[in-house]
C-alpha cells in the first residue's frame, strides 16, 4: 500500500524572526512510519521542519520525506498529492496549529514601541479536506483533548470521525489519561498502553 503519514508541528510566522508553534516533537508520527515501512508499505512522510524528533529512522528507500512550514504549506502539499498520487491509507498525526497572524509581514517587529497586541485568527482544520482529496483512502485522524474525562474524549473523536467522514480516530492527552485510544467509525475503542504498541495496531489494522 501507499501511505500518507503528516508528523510533527506547524510553524505559523509573526514576522520574518518569530513564529508560533506547539510542543509537537513528531515523535509519534516517525515511529509509526517506520512501522509502516518495515512492514513493506511505500510511505510519504509529510514532515514539520520545527519537529525535534531525530529524522535518521526515516532515511530509507521506502520513505518518501517531505518538509512542511505553516499550516497553509502543509495543505498545497496534500491537495497536490491528492492530484497527483493514489494514497491507499491517510495518519494525520500532524499538530497542526490552532491560530495564526493573518498577513504577518517581512521584517522584524521593534520592540521599541512596547508593549504589543495581536489578534490571531483559528487556522483552517485540514482534516475536513481530505475525504475530497483522498476519496478512496482509509483516513486515521487524532483528538488531542486536555479537558474533561475519557468519556468526553472519546466523544469528541466519535464527532471528528462524523463531521470529517473519516474512518478511525487516535485519542489521547490528559483527558484521556495514559495511553491511547483507537476509536473507529463503527464505535469500537481499543486501549493501547504506549507509542510502539499504537504504531503496531496502527500499522496492522491496515490488513482488516
Amino acid at each position: 500500500m501507499t501511505i500518507l503519514i503528516t508528523i510533527g508541528p506547524t510553524q505559523e510566522p509573526l514576522d520574518s524572526m518569530r513564529l508560533i508553534s506547539n510542543r509537537s516533537t513528531g515523535e509519534l508520527g516517525t515511529r509509526l512510519a517506520v512501522e509502516l515501512a518495515k512492514q513493506g508499505h511505500t510511505v510519504i512522510a509529510l514532515r514539520g521542519t520545527g519537529a525535534t524528533a531525530p529524522s535518521t529512522p526515516l532515511e530509507r528507500d521506502s520513505i518518501r520525506l517531505l518538509p512542511f512550514t505553516t499550516t497553509e504549506d502543509l495543505r498545497r502539499q496534500l491537495e497536490k498529492l491528492g492530484a497527483e498520487e493514489k494514497i491507499d491509507a491517510i495518519f494525520h498525526a500532524a499538530a497542526v496549529s490552532d491560530f495564526y497572524l493573518p498577513g504577518a509581514g517581512a521584517g522584524k517587529i521593534p520592540t521599541s514601541g512596547g508593549a504589543l497586541t495581536l489578534t490571531l485568527e483559528p487556522t483552517p482544520k485540514l482534516l475536513p479536506l481530505m475525504r475530497g482529496w483522498f476519496p478512496a483512502a482509509r483516513i486515521t485522524g487524532w483528538k488531542f483533548e486536555a479537558s474533561g474525562d475519557r468519556d468526553a474524549a472519546v466523544a469528541m473523536g466519535s464527532a471528528q470521525i462524523a463531521a470529517c467522514h473519516t474512518d478511525a480516530c487516535v485519542v489521547n492527552g490528559p483527558s484521556f489519561g495514559a495511553g491511547f485510544g483507537v476509536l473507529t467509525k463503527a464505535g469500537e475503542l481499543t486501549h493501547l498502553p504506549d507509542k510502539p504498541t499504537l504504531c503496531a495496531h496502527l500499522a496492522g489494522r491496515l490488513g482488516n
